[in-house]
Order: C-alpha cells, then sequence, then structure tokens
C-alpha cells in the first residue's frame, strides 16, 4: 500500500482512490490471509479528532482510512488537491456485499440494537443470493462484563470482514484495541450504516447525494439530534481549515 495516493487535512491522513481500487485492496487483505482495520472520515469525524489525539492517532496509524463525504471534498480543494471519489460506506457496501456473495467471503454484523442488525442480515441475503452473513451482534453489550463473550462469538463465526456500527471515535477505538484477538481480516468502523441497510431510515434522493447534500437531507429528518453535528460543525470545520491551510503556506 506504499504507493497509493495520500492526502492529509487537519493533520488527518486518508487516500485518494477509487471504489475499483477499494475493492481490490480489500480483496488483497482477504486472500493474503492479512489484517486490516478501515475507517470512514468525514467533516465531523475530522472535528472529533482536533480535540482527540488518541482517535486521530489510531487514524493515522491506519493503511486503509477513506474519505467521506462533502466536507473532505471541500477540505481538499482548499489545499488544492481532487479528491478521486467519496467512499462512504453506505455507497461501497453493496460493493463489498457482491464480491463477497461472488468469492465465498462472509461478513459479521457487530452493533446498533438487536433487531436492527437482524434486519439488516435479512436484507443483505436477500439482495445479494448467495450472501453469507455468518453472525450478528447488537451493540448494546457491557464491555467489562461481556467482552471476551462477544469476541469468542465473532471469532467463532470465522468472518472475513467484521463491520462495526458503534459510531465515531468508539468504533475506531474499540477495533484498534481489540484487533489482536479478532479473527478477520477487514475490520470496517461504519457509523449509522445498519440503520440505512436495515431499513429502519431512509437515505437522500440520489440528486442529493450526487450534489453532496445528503447532510441536508439527513438533517431535515433529525434536526434535534444532528444539529450540533451540521449547523454548527460544518462551519467550525471550514474555520479550522482556514487557519490549518495557512499555517501549512507559512511553515
Amino acid at each position: 500500500m506504499q504507493d497509493l495516493r495520500r492526502l492529509v487535512v487537519l493533520d488527518v491522513g486518508f487516500l485518494s482512490i477509487s471504489v475499483e481500487k477499494t475493492l481490490e485492496l480489500f480483496e488483497q487483505v482477504i486472500s493474503s490471509g492479512g489484517k486490516e482495520a478501515v475507517s470512514f472520515i468525514n467533516a465531523d469525524c475530522i472535528n472529533i479528532s482536533y480535540n482527540d489525539s488518541g482517535y486521530r492517532d489510531i487514524l493515522n496509524q491506519q493503511s486503509l482510512v477513506l474519505p467521506d463525504g462533502a466536507g473532505i471534498s471541500i477540505a481538499c480543494r482548499m489545499i488544492g488537491e481532487r479528491l478521486v471519489a467519496n467512499l462512504n460506506g453506505t455507497d461501497l457496501l453493496p460493493h463489498i456485499c457482491r464480491n463477497a456473495a461472488e468469492k465465498g467471503h462472509s461478513i459479521f454484523l457487530l452493533g446498533a440494537a438487536e433487531d436492527v442488525a437482524a434486519r439488516m442480515k435479512s436484507n443483505l441475503e436477500q439482495a445479494w443470493p448467495g450472501l453469507n452473513v455468518c453472525g450478528e451482534q447488537h451493540g448494546y453489550f457491557d464491555p467489562d462484563t461481556e467482552l471476551d463473550a462477544v469476541i469468542e462469538k465473532i471469532n467463532k463465526a470465522n468472518p472475513n470482514i467484521v463491520l462495526v456500527a458503534f459510531g465515531a471515535p468508539r468504533q475506531e477505538k474499540w477495533i484498534h484495541e481489540n484487533r489482536d484477538r479478532l479473527n478477520a481480516n477487514l475490520l470496517l468502523g461504519v457509523g449509522g450504516l445498519f440503520d440505512f441497510f436495515s431499513g429502519d431510515k431512509q437515505r437522500a434522493p440520489q440528486w442529493m447525494r450526487d450534489r453532496g447534500l445528503e447532510w441536508m437531507y439527513r438533517l431535515y429528518l433529525e434536526p434535534g439530534r444532528l444539529w450540533r453535528r451540521y449547523i454548527i460543525g460544518n462551519p467550525v470545520f471550514v474555520y479550522r481549515m482556514l487557519r490549518w491551510t495557512r499555517k501549512q503556506r507559512q511553515a
């Protein structure tokens, strides 16, 4: 992975690559018997990492950090770069499932409420016949008393891919702390992805997604939960980028 194009914004590095190259990298990890953590970062993640050095260090230690959302695209333009592709997990998962079904790779679902993961499992297997969703585990377990049992459950299912839906930065920290104990090739932190594939939440219309406006649709649906992330977080992110780029030019 040394030859891949890596960009940095607000001291967090990530790859600028195509969907096809991303899937090729995933397949290389699985076929070689390797193990990699995968993170998706958006403007909110960068804002979190700004004040959470532990989270930022974890991201910068990973080989596979992928750009997600209009905020990262704007940040890249501010440093004179252009993203090859927006690689959010929700858009990428259908490709992952299709490849997994064709090549016989298995997927384990970890996170969300118990019924959410179960509905997602059913929906994925219906959408991609032959896909092996080898297990699921809700995210409401006690990390002090039930962690060993959860890891044992995952390893017993013997998945190639584990989707971890705890939200950032908890999912990245959990993967970092437990990756050596997990017998899987790819450990993906996927945020709220389970809500979409379980059918609990609708995505924005395609025209909004194509124009980088999905965040507006999500804010419309959940203003009470997301107003701080977008109404305050987006301007803060741009302000921090302006200060950071100025410092980079002066250095």
